[in-house]
């Protein structure tokens, strides 16, 4: 286990770290040409939307002895910038207009161009990476972070191409590892190598390229006395491309179970989406026009709102109602979090606990994880492999997904919400509230009486956070409520609690799209053959740093 895991389990629906609603990344594309003299002249196009800020920038830190230089900019007209030798970074939107130029910031540089109008942008900037691939006693090698992470507007999509002109980069003398993303690695047919996400980033999210070349091409002045071997053994910490030699942290495990149960769900929910003029007639109204609601909606059922959220095409993630029902295992104390002698956080069960008093749902999702935890009631990564694997358990699971859509059904008919497969009037109003109750958590950083909330439905408010995508955004103003109240509920630091939801926005991006590796490509990637990246590990790069966007 090497990851905090307090509370995790609880939210694996959580929304994630804030996008800056001002701007967006929507795609950034990246071609990197390696020269004979390890020089890297790299290339980036930058589809995006800006409407504050003056410029954008780019942090390149963990230089070395690399140099940048070279830094040119064209926007989507065609018209080149101005590069100054000086970036003065304290200027109007209007006086960065059409300029660009790199700011030295003493821990590294900052690329920097004016945002010059604010709306839609396609900027493509140039620059020269010196000693981007270093020389090593046994290989050469190119370790750089090409995208940076924790900037303000996370990418939707991000492809990064690397060749060498004048020879091939395929397997015969090139291995390559992707790092700080869900995505793929491949050599191209044409004879490059490509990296490419496969689901939108989040803050977290970065793009680390590693590439082994045999030696004979490159003739770099950048040495280094080691051996590849000592260089990929660190990136390779913390990393995971779905092999089970490594061992996950307990997040890994609970997204792989939960993804596994998704996917069930994906292949026997029929599609809900329903055309704009049928929401009206089944609802009522526009659900445009519905105003929040402070109130729980079916007296708490999370089952019977996640079944209109579906109906009504709600946006949030497909992992929800999994992780809102964890969330109220933890909170009843059903599944516990401890931490072992080197303060490494362990899941297990509260075997004490009276479990007729779980619903149906709750106790058969229970038993699932304690029985994929084995005799010592801890989840471990292999016994659960060994559990999940077994087509009696995906039976199981199978199972499960199926009925709670099917019985949610069945209790909206049978408590007067529906009638055939039309809301009642009374239906209507009760989907009505829990629209309108999504949208108070959603916005009520804006209610002025949001100091009044009572402490005992802030549990209520956290499960429901989880199951309507929203958990971090809930958990924040909950915190700003009363943070000491805030921690108490949800028994663990607040600090603590947030980088928890921070990697469950990742996970839970993995696990909508419920992305499976087998065995075969796992080892392929692991070994440096493409297949998949590792969202973990890739320690030691060059050229990265944090941050980067519209300031």
């Amino acid at each position: 286990m090497k990851r905090i895991l307090t509370l995790a389990i609880a939210v694996l629906a959580s929304a994630g770290a804030a996008i800056a609603a001002n701007w967006q990344i929507r795609d950034i594309d990246i071609l990197v040409q390696l020269r004979g003299d390890g020089t890297a002249l790299i290339r980036e196009i930058w589809d995006m939307n800006a409407n504050e800020g003056t410029e954008v920038y780019i942090p390149r830190e963990n230089l070395g002895d690399i140099e940048i230089s070279s830094f040119t900019v064209q926007d989507e007209s065609g018209r080149s910038f101005v590069s100054e030798d000086y970036w003065n970074t304290n200027r109007s939107l209007e006086a960065k207009a059409g300029r660009c130029g790199i700011n030295d910031t003493g821990r590294g540089v900052e690329l920097c161009w004016g945002l010059g109008s604010y709306g839609d942008h396609v900027f493509t900037i140039q620059y020269i990476m010196s000693n981007a691939v270093k020389s090593l006693n046994d290989y050469d090698m190119l370790h750089l972070q090409l995208v940076n992470d924790r900037m303000a507007a996370a990418p939707e999509h991000v492809r990064v191409r690397i060749e060498a002109p004048g020879r091939q980069i395929d397997d015969s003398w090139v291995r390559m590892w992707g790092f700080g993303f869900y995505g793929t690695t491949a050599f191209a047919e044409d004879g490059s190598v490509i990296f490419e996400s496969t689901e939108p980033f989040s803050r977290n999210s970065s793009v680390i390229a590693l590439l082994r070349f045999d030696k004979g091409y490159f003739h770099s002045p950048s040495e280094q006395n080691r051996d590849f071997e000592e260089v990929l053994s660190r990136a390779m910490e913390g990393a995971d491309f779905g092999d089970e030699e490594e061992s996950p942290s307990l997040m890994d495990i609970l997204g792989s179970f939960l993804g596994m149960i998704l996917a069930f769900i994906a292949v026997l929910v029929v599609s809900k989406k329903l055309a704009a003029a049928q929401k009206r007639k089944l609802l009522g109204c526009d659900p445009k026009d519905i105003a929040w609601s402070r109130d729980v909606p079916f007296d708490g059922d999370i089952y019977c709102t996640d079944y209109v959220l579906d109906t009504f095409g709600a946006k949030r993630a497909a992992n929800a109602i999994a992780s809102a029902i964890i969330l109220r295992l933890v909170q009843k104390n059903y599944i516990l979090v401890s931490t072992d002698d080197r303060d490494r956080v362990e899941l297990s069960f509260n075997e004490l606990a009276d479990r007729s008093k779980l619903d149906e749902h709750e106790n058969a999702l229970l038993a699932m994880m304690l029985e994929a935890s084995g005799s010592d009631h801890i989840l471990q990564n292999k016994e659960f492999s060994r559990w999940s694997s077994k087509s009696r358990n995906q039976n199981v699971i199978r199972n499960w997904a199926d009925k709670i859509q099917s019985e949610a059904g069945v209790s909206l008919l049978k408590n007067g919400f529906m009638a055939g497969r039309r809301f009642t009037v009374k239906g209507q109003a009760e989907s009505q509230k829990a629209l309108g109750f999504k949208k108070f958590l959603e916005e009520f950083t804006l209610i002025d009486e949001r100091e009044t909330i009572e402490v005992g439905l802030w549990q209520d408010y956290l499960v429901f956070g989880a199951l309507f995508g929203i958990a971090e955004r809930v958990a924040k103003q909950l915190k700003d409520i009363n943070p000491q109240v805030f921690e108490e509920v949800v028994c663990c630091p607040p600090d603590v609690y947030f980088n928890v939801l921070r990697m469950n926005d990742l996970l839970s991006r993995s696990i909508t799209n419920a992305r499976y590796v087998s065995p075969e490509v796992a080892t392929q990637s692991r070994g440096g053959f493409g297949g998949v990246s590792s969202f973990g590990g890739g320690g030691g790069f060059s050229g990265g740093g944090h941050g980067g966007g519209v300031r």
